[in-house]
């Protein structure tokens, strides 16, 4: 079999986006992965865990969501396992995460947020966040 390149990032620090549950939950997760040095994509269930799916895209739960600040947060990927790098999508992924970003999601979310490298955690496998924050009367 051939050996993959992980699609983590090597270092995890903590933020202040998930719940002190949900980061301790995140932590010994990395840790665990760290310690079986696994180059396998965890995202490779996809499909099969796909909340929806759409041509280029699959929206799914996020097993580490941000609830500090989110009310929802699900993960949107490409199909394709490519790095976070916007040059890495296709014409046709592009076009169809415009029309996502106009539509479903607009009507479903408050924000698609990109992690920028240093902030990302999964860089081998393109994805974005989507949320639907928090709110209170004020």
């Amino acid at each position: 079999m051939k050996s993959q390149k992980s699609v983590f990032a090597k270092k995890i620090t903590k933020t202040f986006l998930r719940s002190a549950k949900t980061m301790r939950r995140y932590i010994e997760k990395s840790k665990e992965r760290a310690l079986m040095d696994t180059p396998e994509n965890p995202f490779a269930d996809n499909e099969k865990n796909a909340i929806i799916k759409f041509k280029h895209w699959l929206l799914i739960e996020n097993e580490f969501p941000y609830d500090a600040i989110a009310t929802q947060n699900h993960l949107l990927f490409t199909r394709r396992v490519i790095p976070f790098k916007w040059e890495a999508l296709s014409k046709e992924e592009r076009k169809e995460l415009e029309s996502l970003k106009s539509g479903y999601l607009a009507e479903h979310y408050d924000a698609v947020w990109e992690n920028l490298p240093k902030g990302q955690t999964v860089p081998g496998h393109f994805h974005l966040q989507v949320l639907t924050l928090k709110r209170e009367d004020t």
